[in-house]
């Protein structure tokens, strides 16, 4: 069977207003970030006619969970179809995680000049590599579960990443093309039975 794959990045979050860092800062949705998640719940509703068969997967940081949730009211899912992983959150910056933007710019590493898959931003960050190979235990469970219906709510960082999952690309590719997003954007994936990937849209805004 055909499996039906949502991708959102979640909305508006504090560390996008207060001057903090996000990546595994536990920041709670904005106000406006709680009514974009309920705009996008009703986007879905008008969209997918058979909801009740969507498995909802999030990050386990507040951000992703309350964008998840308020999606989830708005679907009429039951509060067993919201699945948390650890698996699913933004890149860890270690040390920079929830700082300020100016402690980050004061002690975080130089890049290098050739790309380097192996380059932390911090000495106890993730590298590209690293998030690549978490992300992909996700996939991997993905690509065998049963579920033919699928909601994830993730992050900026980490989405980019799945997304060059989905449509067959290896971590190699990725250093060729970006697949960016930005905060709110809901992206849909159809990944046929003949192995055909079908993209409708990627970093859609609905609201």
């Amino acid at each position: 069977m055909d499996k039906v794959i949502y991708t959102i990045q979640h909305t508006q979050s504090e560390h996008h207003v207060n001057g903090k860092v996000g990546a595994w800062g536990d920041w709670n949705l904005t106000e406006l970030g709680k009514e974009q998640a309920r705009q996008i719940g009703l986007w879905l509703s008008k969209k997918e006619k058979e909801l009740q068969g969507f498995k909802l997967y999030t990050s386990d940081l507040k951000r992703t969970v309350q964008t998840a949730e308020e999606i989830r009211k708005l679907l009429g899912l039951e509060d067993s179809s919201l699945i948390k992983s650890v698996l699913l959150r933004e890149r860890n910056l270690g040390q920079a995680n929830g700082k300020s933007r100016e402690w980050y710019n004061e002690h975080v590493a130089p890049e290098p000049q050739l790309y380097n898959p192996d380059f932390r931003l911090f000495s106890d960050a993730e590298s590209d590599r690293e998030l690549w190979e978490r992300l992909h235990k996700f996939y991997q469970e993905l690509m065998t579960c049963q579920e033919e219906k699928i909601i994830i709510v993730s992050h900026g960082g980490a989405l980019p990443y799945l997304h060059a999952m989905l449509i067959g690309d290896s971590f190699e590719d990725t250093q060729k093309r970006k697949l960016w997003g930005h905060s709110g954007g809901v992206s849909r994936f159809v990944l046929q039975a003949d192995g055909v990937v079908q993209l409708s849209y990627l970093n859609n805004w609905v609201y």
